[in-house]
């Protein structure tokens, strides 16, 4: 299967809006329905209590109880698909399988870096009170100098924090960079143990496990407690690939007889 980052986002945006319609509809299907069993009711008619239409007419008020539910839980699967979606649409995050992924982090790298740079000269300048170093800064105005000289988080200028997590920030964007280009440059694993394919999917981001058949229940156990989920479309279990990723596919096919 050829795979393309963002035609599979394209996909599960597109999935995660068909379904939000699909309930959307079925909720409002469920809801007319139980309007128009409601309405064969006279207004203000009481269970008979003793009568013979008793047990029937429970029953009845019973399945427009159920269908209001039912259309209640529609509703709320269309939202959480909804909102699932748009999630999808805005987040921003850099994922490894995005063949940009290099290009993007080395750009996210770089503007941490000049903000790093930023920081540590802007608070330099407020503490020689030297406003005017300060506006010559790439991004120093007369606004954040205000801001910066009131004493905020027991001291003026940018709080030692917002410096200590920018550079754990690019601590772990370069960590991320040097695992990519890492990865770039070994082979891609493509072994077989027990009968059982472990094949690093450098293009998915997955490593994926194909077994001969169903494999035993235990085993089954073993890859769902270790992060690996049955993908029909590539008929294989699989999880993104990591070094804890492979160490496990090897134990998990060593479980499995030839």
């Amino acid at each position: 299967m050829k795979h393309d980052f963002h035609q599979r986002r394209e996909n599960r945006i597109a999935g995660a809006e068909e379904k939000a319609s699909k309930n959307e509809a079925e909720s409002d299907r469920l809801y007319q329905l139980s309007q128009k069993m409601a309405d064969a009711i006279p207004m203000g008619q009481p269970i008979l209590i003793g009568h013979h239409s008793e047990k029937s007419d429970r029953r009845y008020r019973d399945k427009i109880s159920g269908a209001m539910k039912r259309s209640v839980e529609a509703n709320n699967k269309a939202a959480y698909y909804a909102e699932k979606a748009d999630s999808i649409k805005n987040n921003d995050a850099i994922f490894s399988d995005d063949p940009e992924a290099v290009e993007q982090l080395e750009e996210k790298l770089n503007s941490l870096k000049e903000m790093q740079g930023f920081m540590k000269a802007a608070n330099n300048c407020i503490r020689k009170d030297d406003k005017t170093a300060f506006l010559k800064l790439k991004y120093g105005n007369d606004e954040m100098w205000e801001e910066l000289i009131h004493d905020k988080f027991g001291g003026k200028g940018f709080a030692h924090f917002t410096l200590t997590n920018n550079s754990a920030n690019i601590r772990r964007i370069e960590k991320r960079l040097l695992a990519l280009k890492k990865q770039g440059q070994t082979v891609a694993v493509d072994a077989v143990i027990n009968g059982v394919r472990i094949l690093e999917n450098r293009a998915a981001n997955r490593l994926q496990l194909f077994f001969n058949g169903k494999p035993l229940q235990e085993v089954i156990t073993q890859l769902k407690q270790h992060g690996f989920r049955w993908c029909r479309s590539e008929e294989a279990w699989q999880r993104h690939i990591s070094n804890n990723a492979l160490y496990w596919s090897r134990i998990i096919a060593g479980m499995v007889k030839a």
